[in-house]
């Protein structure tokens, strides 16, 4: 869930890395990805470089000595420290990925399945999806047995569910009443 906050920051820097070029966008998301994971991997790094009882240059160096001083990464991370928001260096990510797959033409698609498709399903699904949205996609598939059969597509804010549980309990409440 992306706050105004991360979207104001990830604008900023997607601005900044953009002037920079397509290596300068792709290498500032990978280090922001990577740097999101750290943070989420270990929490209690984020934690320390937003208490207040160590000290500002402290905690700078803390964070040169993990991400380095040269990129727009580390130039952000400082920038947070400053302003006491590390812990929105996940929804900075978030919203950056999100920019940089409208730039590339690219949506995100998740796919859930009872079993998982075969290579080729999987291909006829990008294609048939690349072709219907005019826009590259790239699939996450997730298995979930709870839905039985059929397949649920989603992407953006648009939910495409042909499960088979969604067609049994229409079918079920159809029955009822």
């Amino acid at each position: 869930m992306n706050t105004e906050i991360g979207t104001v920051y990830a604008d900023a820097l997607f601005a900044v890395a953009e002037e920079e070029g397509d290596a300068a966008l792709r290498a500032t998301r990978e280090a922001l990805r990577s740097c999101a994971v750290l943070f989420s991997l270990y929490p209690d790094y984020s934690r320390l470089l937003s208490l207040p009882t160590v000290g500002l240059e402290e905690r700078m160096a803390l964070a040169e000595q993990a991400f380095g001083t040269e990129g727009l990464v580390p130039r952000l991370l400082r920038m947070l420290i400053l302003r006491n928001r590390v812990a929105y260096i996940g929804e900075i990510a978030d919203a950056f990925d999100a920019k940089m797959l409208s730039y590339e033409n690219t949506v995100a698609v998740t796919v859930t399945t009872a079993v998982a498709l075969t290579p080729q399903q999987l291909d006829r699904l990008t294609e048939k999806l690349s072709r219907k949205l005019q826009k590259t996609v790239r699939i996450k598939e997730r298995i979930d047995r709870s839905i039985l059969g059929g397949v649920i597509v989603q992407y953006g804010d648009t939910r495409i569910d042909n499960s088979l549980k969604l067609r049994l309990n229409v079918l079920h409440t159809q029955l009822q009443g």
